[in-house]
């Protein structure tokens, strides 16, 4: 009999599928957003008395995909958890540049916003290195953080300019 509490124990190929279906259905949730983007666009747009409606649902979905992973680091004791703990360190650091972009848009939430993607950037290095199966997720995070670190400098050069 297998055991999951030894990091160093080889998984049966059905286990193995197992545990990796819990982080591709949090995957799934995460890419859920684009679509749900796109819906917020349309609602932005041309219903705009809809677009509370994307703001609520993408709240939601970011909560819920937040509470799934919470669940995988959990349920995993061996590299796949790291896999979990970097996309919990993603779905973070996309909520602080949402809060931005929304409701809070103060001076002080860029800092906030650097200290998040500092702290999700050394997550997901060290994802990389302790992972040997699914390297490709913190490798996509760690691009789509910096994409989202570069518009926030673009952003901060920005403030108080009068670009008139």
């Amino acid at each position: 009999m297998i055991t999951r509490c030894n990091p160093y124990v080889q998984l049966k190929e059905g286990e193995n599928i197992k545990q990796t279906l819990n982080l591709k259905l949090n995957l799934y949730l995460i890419l859920t957003i684009i679509p749900l983007s796109v819906l917020g666009y349309y609602f932005a747009v041309n219903v705009e008395s809809l677009f509370f409606l994307y703001e609520w649902l993408l709240a939601a979905l970011v909560l819920i995909s937040i509470l799934y992973s919470i669940k995988n680091i959990g349920s995993y004791r061996n590299e796949l958890r790291w896999v979990a703990i970097s996309i919990l360190a993603f779905l973070i650091q996309f909520s602080v540049l949402g809060l931005f972009l929304g409701p809070i848009t103060h001076y002080l939430m860029f800092y906030l916003y650097y200290v998040f993607a500092l702290l999700s950037f050394t997550v997901f290095i060290i994802a990389i290195r302790k992972n040997k199966t699914l390297r490709i997720i913190p490798i996509i995070f760690t691009i789509i953080t910096g994409i989202f670190t570069l518009y926030m400098l673009f952003l901060n050069t920005l403030w108080g300019t009068n670009l008139s």
